[in-house]
């Protein structure tokens, strides 16, 4: 049987180091957890804030699966199952399950112990039930064919008298993060977000002090609990700064946007405050909400009840959406939106909840994110967009330039001038 991955100081993998990656590697660090993350393919940027974070590189996920007892996966939505199948992947290695063993003291190498792995991405309950499936299915030891093909893996030919190893068991639970990257305080105290965490065994895979560390959450031991969680909170925030997009962008064009920031100042200083910080900390995270918003799009369908069928006014799922699930459009390509464009994000097979309300407000930050010069931003790196009036005006333009495209009357410098933004 395989042991439990909780140790009393558990080392933990980092799929992929971003912002919020970098901001939980260095808790952990600062608390002396050894990280790793795979570096391979990083930007120069990247690897230097991976290198002053004191996190250890590693060259594939074989060696992160061997050398990690917890691996979090935080990643864009689009890439959650992706991520998954990599470990699931890395897990048959037969190099790393000997390490693993051997690191662990096992005392039969073909019983590798357990690898706890925890998806906090922003996903619906249907998606993390399908990677939980994924991992709880028998897995047999991959071919040497099948590892080859795979730009991550490396593979360690075997010898013809030695036996296929049993692949690493992998606990899976399921989680999210609500706030920012986690950040030391000038009182030498850390600021968290709350980690959300459901699922089987958690008891047995995680430490009291390791969940009070990183601020978990438990609740429950059903896989999807979190992340429906996670989605509830979620639409409420990036839905309201998605209608702040439509309200002060119309208002900016209509010349009407002081006017209305003065209205809100007097009836609604509140939601003044939240709708223009929403505004300015949204640009450079754009491309990573279009596919959370369709994630919780499945998230109300699904688990909430509110399908095509009962949002249409006839009942019969004709309504007025035309949506279809896919993104639209990919017109710039930039190192921030790595390999993949809107249209290979994760998507319901059946195509059902296509019409849903957050499939509109998923493409308004497709919209940000690919078609308007605040799709370039960086966190680290600000340009445009750093005020409310600013992000209104950009998003404007953007709206200009797609309707020109559309109409075919994009000229040749304008389609220059939008292939440099992410220079």
């Amino acid at each position: 049987m395989a042991t439990s991955s909780a140790q009393i100081t558990p080392t933990v993998g980092i799929l992929s180091i971003g912002d919020m990656g970098m901001g939980v590697a260095r808790l952990l660090r600062h608390h002396d957890h050894t990280v790793y993350t795979v570096a391979k393919g990083r930007s120069q940027h990247t690897l230097d804030r991976i290198s002053s974070s004191q996190i250890t590189t590693l060259e594939s996920d074989e060696q992160l699966v061997a050398e990690a007892d917890i691996i979090l996966s935080i990643v864009p939505p689009r890439d959650a199952i992706a991520t998954a199948r990599r470990a699931l992947e890395a897990c048959r290695s037969q190099t790393a399950i000997k390490r693993r063993s051997e690191r662990r003291g096992t005392a039969a190498v073909s019983q590798a112990p357990s690898l706890t792995y925890i998806d906090l991405n922003a996903i619906s309950p249907k998606t993390a039930r399908s990677i939980a499936a994924m991992f709880s299915t028998p897995m047999s030891p991959a071919s040497p064919r099948r590892l080859s093909i795979s730009r991550t893996f490396s593979f360690h030919p075997r010898r013809e008298s030695e036996p296929e190893l049993d692949p690493i068991p992998i606990d899976f639970l399921d989680g999210g993060i609500i706030g920012a990257p986690p950040s030391l305080k000038q009182d030498h105290t850390w600021k968290k977000p709350s980690v959300v965490i459901s699922g089987p065994k958690h008891a047995d895979l995680l430490t009291p002090a390791f969940i009070d560390l990183l601020n978990m959450r438990i609740l429950g031991p059903k896989i999807g609990t979190a992340s429906a969680l996670k989605s509830c909170f979620a639409s409420l925030t990036k839905g309201m700064t998605a209608l702040s997009i439509l309200s002060f962008t119309t208002a900016h064009t209509c010349g009407v946007l002081k006017e209305l920031q003065a209205h809100l100042q007097e009836f609604s200083p509140q939601l003044l405050a939240f709708a223009q910080g929403g505004l300015v900390s949204m640009p450079p995270k754009a491309y990573r909400w279009v596919e959370e918003m369709r994630q919780i799009n499945e998230t109300f369908a699904e688990e909430g009840g509110f399908t095509t069928a009962v949002l249409s006014s006839n009942g019969n799922g004709s309504g007025s959406g035309s949506g279809n699930g896919h993104g639209q459009g990919n017109d710039h390509d930039h190192p921030h939106h790595r390999h993949q464009s809107p249209s290979s994000a994760i998507v319901p097979s059946n195509g059902k909840h296509g019409a849903g309300v957050f499939e509109g407000i998923a493409e308004v930050y497709n919209l940000v994110a690919y078609d308007t010069i605040l799709g370039g931003e960086r966190v680290e790196r600000r340009k445009r967009g750093t005020n409310p009036e600013d992000v209104a005006e950009c998003v404007r333009d953007g709206i200009a330039r797609k309707k020109r495209k559309l109409a075919g009357e994009e000229s040749e410098l304008e389609a220059a001038w939008r292939s440099s933004w992410g220079a």
